[in-house]
């Protein structure tokens, strides 16, 4: 039986009696303001803006030099902004648990926080914002300030990641690849900036900024997710043990695909090596999903207690499946490059990318952070059913977003528009259930539940050992 922790005690209180106190990097919460940025840099910068500009060629209007310029700026949002905040805060408070060991606080913690918000807003400024004399300043400044925070980052994380107590175990190598490709990622973003500066352009050029996504959505986050995914996702499901060497098969397969398909984005490569790059990553992610064993039977019957959401399996499973087909999709627009008669009907918007970025990226954060942020927070997650709402509403748009990206209609972009609106309704919906998860509130709620539910298992257990005991003689 899968149980959530009965703790009563507030978040942040030292716990009495005989229980062990938190320790002080826990009880700092790094996570909380991380997600709350995150949260509203995808509200504002991310899919509303990417949804705006889906409209705007839904009703005719031009997708000229400003359309394509607030698309990148968007893109960085949801990289740095959206997913990669939100996996940072999670990372300052898991991974020291890792091995056991500690972490350094708080100045790490708020130094990257601050610098990543002031560069977004530089970079989107900057790019979206053509008229001010300054904008190459707040461009190259974007570029700079990101590069700083992913530092300071891939410094704190590996500090905690060599140290401790416990013996080094297989999701580490997926971290370890993680924070490589961090630098990467900041690095060809600072190169992108200094080039559009440099050359007084609103739009960045397609060889770095492609390399850069690339890097940031597969090498960075995916690894990251795929690392905490084989730590905590078996035992949340209750599945066999992973298949360690399959496991590593997979690190090699995908890291190296992503080396292939970023080196070949940056220097313009023949179009059978991008092939070859996600050939790699599509066997990398079918080694890991096999390795995970994700849609194995489970070993133990799901039960959980204390109002708990349950259906957060849903989005973990999907998103792998989601990242298969962005995969596979990858791997078909590959091979049309070197086949053209083999190519997609159309690849409007980047379709694979929104797989990839939505349909694995998203769903899988909007599904662990249902499941993790109560039991960090000591809190119940409030509105079940909006949650499963976001959940349909989350598969509905991307796959909208890939039909009618791959498929050549003239009421493409019409669709592509209700997929961001859709996408939209998911993240604002699931921004409020993450942000009253974690007021006081919530955290009172699941202590009174506790309590009532500590109080009837204390009745139960009365009750069964008076059953058991023979009655006294007279």
């Amino acid at each position: 039986m899968t149980q959530i922790p009965i703790s009563p005690i507030p978040s942040g209180s030292p716990p009495p009696g005989d229980r062990y106190a938190p320790t002080p990097w826990s009880s700092q919460r790094f996570f909380r303001p991380y997600i709350k940025s995150a949260i509203i840099v995808a509200v504002t910068l991310g899919f509303s803006t990417g949804t705006v500009m889906l409209f705007l060629p839904a009703f005719g209007r031009s997708t000229g030099q400003s359309w394509i310029a607030h698309l990148q700026a968007h893109g960085v949002a949801q990289i740095f902004g959206w997913a990669g905040l939100f996996l940072m805060g999670m990372a300052f408070h898991i991974v020291p648990r890792f091995r056991n060991g500690s972490i350094v606080f708080p100045w790490p913690q708020r130094i990257a926080l601050a610098l990543i918000l002031l560069s977004i807003l530089s970079r989107f400024i900057g790019q979206t914002v053509p008229s001010l004399v300054f904008d190459n300043v707040l461009l190259v400044a974007s570029g700079v300030g990101i590069l700083i925070s992913v530092g300071i980052f891939v410094v704190t994380i590996g500090a905690a990641l060599r140290t401790g107590t416990t013996p080094h175990t297989a999701p580490e190598k997926w971290l370890w690849m993680s924070l490589v490709w961090s630098l990467v990622a900041a690095g060809l973003h600072l190169v992108t900036v200094i080039d559009m500066a440099t050359e007084g352009q609103q739009i960045a050029s397609a060889r770095p900024d492609g390399a850069f996504v690339h890097a940031g959505i597969v090498g960075f986050l995916a690894n990251f997710i795929f690392g905490i995914s084989l730590r905590s996702v078996s035992a949340f499901l209750a599945l066999p043990p992973a298949r360690l060497r399959l496991n590593l098969a997979g690190v090699i397969a995908m890291n190296s695909g992503i080396a292939v398909t970023t080196i070949s984005l940056l220097f313009g490569l023949d179009a059978w090596v991008m092939a070859v790059g996600a050939g790699l990553e599509l066997a990398g992610f079918a080694a890991f999903v096999n390795s995970l064993r994700l849609f194995a039977r489970r070993d133990a019957p799901r039960s959980y207690t204390l109002s708990a959401y349950g259906r957060y399996e849903w989005f973990l499973r999907t998103s792998y499946g989601w990242l298969l087909i962005g995969g596979g999709l990858q791997v078909w627009n590959a091979v049309g490059a070197v086949w053209p008669d083999m190519a997609p009907p159309s690849n409007l918007a980047n379709p694979a990318l929104h797989v990839v970025s939505l349909g694995f990226v998203t769903m899988i954060i909007m599904g662990m952070a249902s499941r993790m942020i109560p039991l960090f927070e000591g809190s119940v997650l409030p509105a079940h059913r909006l949650m499963d709402a976001v959940f349909a509403s989350l598969n509905a748009s991307v796959a909208l977003r890939l039909l009618f990206g791959i498929a050549s209609t003239n009421a493409s972009w019409k669709g592509l528009a209700v997929s961001g609106t859709l996408g939209t309704f998911a993240m604002i919906c699931f921004a409020w259930i993450i942000w009253r998860t974690m007021q006081p509130g919530s955290r009172r709620q699941y202590v009174e539940m506790a309590q009532t539910f500590g109080i009837q298992q204390a009745a139960r257990a009365r009750r069964q050992r008076d059953d058991r005991e023979p009655p006294t003689p007279m």
